[in-house]
């Protein structure tokens, strides 16, 4: 898994580097093959604002999330894309299995 972390209006966190590193691995268990994770903090008015990028095979996700906390932003983040991943694999799941059917048993 690749991380791209970008800081605008602020100045860059290495203790924010790492929480997002480390939260980020629990996407890990969706994914075989590579992923990049793009993030974007910002700092604007009173909010801090997270933007996250999911790339990988066949797949392209997106998330942000704003509060007054950055750790609560990149939290909310990280459960908007878990959902729109696990979405996609029960649609996936289902069409696979939409055409065999059962056969009574006798």
């Amino acid at each position: 898994m690749n991380f791209h972390i970008t800081f605008k209006n602020m100045n860059p966190s290495d203790s924010l580097r790492a929480f997002i590193e480390e939260q980020s691995q629990g996407l890990a268990k969706f994914f075989d093959g590579k992923v990049t994770l793009t993030w974007v903090l910002s700092h604007e008015k009173q909010n801090h604002v997270v933007h996250c990028h999911l790339v990988g095979d066949h797949m392209d996700y997106y998330g942000e999330g704003t509060t007054q906390d950055f750790k609560a932003s990149i939290d909310l983040v990280l459960d908007k894309l878990e959902k729109q991943i696990q979405r996609h694999k029960e649609i996936v799941k289902n069409h696979l299995h939409k055409g065999i059917q059962k056969e009574p048993v006798s």
